[in-house]
């Protein structure tokens, strides 16, 4: 008499496609069901060769077998579900961390004579502005930054060109770039795509020292403010949300572009040209008690600096030794620039500053 195909004893709930699964979970488990059907009807025919009761025996080895392997997919189902790759949730109002933030400005050079070519660090910048991110449309919202020379914390200048005139005895307070976004999307890897005007505006003086015999120092003519504005697009790469997907009430980012000189020729001419003043970040100072040791006050925090320009050979040969002339040489034909944002999130009933 011949046998009946014994069917898998596996509860239906498992064959139904679930929305919570992935696809290639499913597909897996599609083959290992398939896989696992046909080695147990071939342990169940093995089995009731030797009679009505290793039948039996067989019947129940198998339900004990596919009930694990159910329970071994099923949980590993909802350990792959609980990963996630996506970035962390923007939505809401985001501030730029002044004392924890950068803008690192490269440009392009050659080295070793002229014959290697290589990036410089022409400096760092520091940074401030907000972000008001729409997660469920992202259209509506809105990056603004600005990064200038380290010489205070907030700009010396406004975008319009406004300033005190003490401001301007400092060369490096001359210069201050904005960024207002039009467009913002989501990329198809999950980055921010923020597209606007990107703005240099600075401020100059014409300088007369024409040495005479009634010399007392340079006499400074009026200043006279530049704005130029282009189209410019950033990329922000933001952080890898956690297994819940929870937002942080800070987190670190980073956003970049460039750009050739031909692109916008005002701007990577005054960043190149300009003086950046060294960052420190997160700078405590103490003042220490008068003494005949006294030497000012006594400060910490992160100092960023350039140290990427290449030594020439022969350079530290002597005291006299001047050393091998321009060994590097910055051509300034193109500007990247990158920033490192400290992030920290805004109250939902406070506004974002800035806007488009």
């Amino acid at each position: 008499m011949p046998l009946r195909q014994q069917e898998p004893v596996v509860a239906g709930m498992f064959y139904q496609p679930s929305a919570g699964l992935h696809q290639p979970l499913l597909q897996a488990w599609s083959a290992a069901s398939e896989a696992g059907s046909q080695k147990r009807n071939n342990l169940f025919e093995a089995a009731c060769i030797y009679g009505k009761k290793s039948c039996e025996e067989g019947k129940k080895m198998l339900k004990h077998m596919a009930v694990f392997a159910a329970a071994v997919i099923l949980a590993l189902a909802v350990l792959g579900l609980g990963v996630s790759t996506k970035p962390v949730s923007m939505g809401g109002s985001w501030q730029v961390d002044t004392h924890h933030s950068d803008a690192q400005l490269v440009t392009d050079g050659t080295t070793n004579y002229g014959k290697t070519k290589t990036d410089f660090t022409l400096g760092f910048g520091r940074v401030n502005g907000s972000l008001k991110i729409d997660d469920g449309d992202p259209t509506k919202s809105s990056i603004v930054f600005r990064f200038y020379p380290a010489t205070s914390m907030s700009p010396p200048i406004a975008e319009d060109g406004k300033f005190l005139s003490q401001w301007l005895m400092n060369l490096s307070n001359h210069t201050l770039v904005c960024f207002h976004s039009k467009t913002v999307q989501r990329t198809a890897d999950g980055r921010l795509q923020a597209t606007g005007d990107l703005t240099l505006t600075r401020v100059d003086r014409n300088v007369d020292a024409t040495p005479s015999e009634a010399y007392s120092g340079p006499v400074y003519g009026p200043p006279m403010v530049h704005r130029v504005s282009r189209e410019a697009t950033f990329i922000f790469d933001l952080p890898a949300a956690d297994a819940q997907g929870q937002k942080d009430a800070a987190i670190r980012a980073s956003a970049s572009t460039s750009m050739y000189r031909e692109n916008f020729p005002q701007l990577v001419k005054a960043v190149v040209s300009a003086y950046w003043p060294p960052v420190v970040q997160d700078e405590k100072c103490q003042a220490q008690d008068p003494t005949e040791a006294y030497k000012g006050a006594q400060c910490t925090g992160t100092f960023l600096e350039t140290h990427n320009i290449p030594e020439a050979l022969g350079e530290r040969l002597g005291e006299d030794y001047p050393g091998p002339q321009n060994y590097n040489a910055i051509a300034g034909n193109q500007l990247t620039i990158l920033l490192h944002l400290h992030l920290t999130a805004k109250p939902s009933a406070e506004p974002a500053a800035g806007g488009n």
